[in-house]
């Protein structure tokens, strides 16, 4: 009895030990190794012989209508105009906002050769400041005009810094901006101010650099 008891276990050992063997050869027949995928950076470093950080793409660089105007131009002569000289209130030394104030910048005919530069300061605690105006250009009686845009002058409003930028070639916008004309009407909000006042500039350009005249009419709401 024994003996056949011991036959039993060693025969379903054995058989164990079979259905083990043949389970784990056929998972070994039927995997398949995986590779990693090339990196298509190191493919492409590989190709054309350099790498990504050395020879990077340059950055964008945005450039506004105006440094792209003035790098093309190279220096020019810059003339100004003076503004309306504004007398400073009581009200203007404290604090609360000045509104319901009309200053005059300007009211006045002058030639334009290529630059024209109106500066003008908007009061401290102005909450909405307003620029308001008229502007029209003409050639000279004493040209002939040959078309009808011989007239025609750009028209910008610019902070300090964007002038700075505009004086230098350098990057930048506008606060406000009128393609060539040569006869229009002005609104452009500005930011309002704190305790101390701000200047902008109003800026004529002649690309043309044929003598004209600009007659202009301007004022400051706040």
């Amino acid at each position: 009895m024994r003996a056949i008891f011991g036959l039993l276990v060693s025969t379903l050992i054995l058989i164990v030990l079979a259905c083990f063997t043949w389970a784990h050869l056929r998972h070994a027949s039927d995997s398949t190794p995986i590779h990693a995928a090339p990196i298509l950076e190191k493919a492409k470093q590989a190709q054309t012989g350099y790498s990504g950080t050395q020879d990077a793409e340059p950055a964008v660089t945005y450039v506004g209508p105006l440094a792209t105007y003035m790098s093309k131009q190279g220096p020019v002569a810059v003339e100004e105009v003076q503004a309306v000289e504004y007398k400073p209130t009581t009200s203007d030394h404290v604090g609360g906002s000045v509104g319901g104030t009309t200053m005059p910048i300007l009211h006045d005919k002058f030639n334009l050769s290529v630059i024209v530069d109106l500066p003008f300061q908007v009061p401290p605690h102005a909450a909405m400041p307003e620029l308001h105006g008229t502007f029209r250009s003409f050639v000279p009686a004493s040209a002939k005009p040959t078309g009808d845009t011989d007239a025609d002058v750009e028209f910008h409003l610019l902070n300090d810094q964007e002038y700075s930028n505009f004086l230098t070639a350098k990057p930048s916008e506008a606060l406000f901006s009128a393609d060539a004309t040569h006869d229009a009407g002005v609104n452009a909000s500005l930011p309002p101010t704190l305790n101390q006042p701000v200047t902008y500039h109003v800026v004529f350009v002649n690309e043309s650099r044929k003598k004209k005249v600009v007659e202009a009419d301007f004022r400051l709401e706040f």
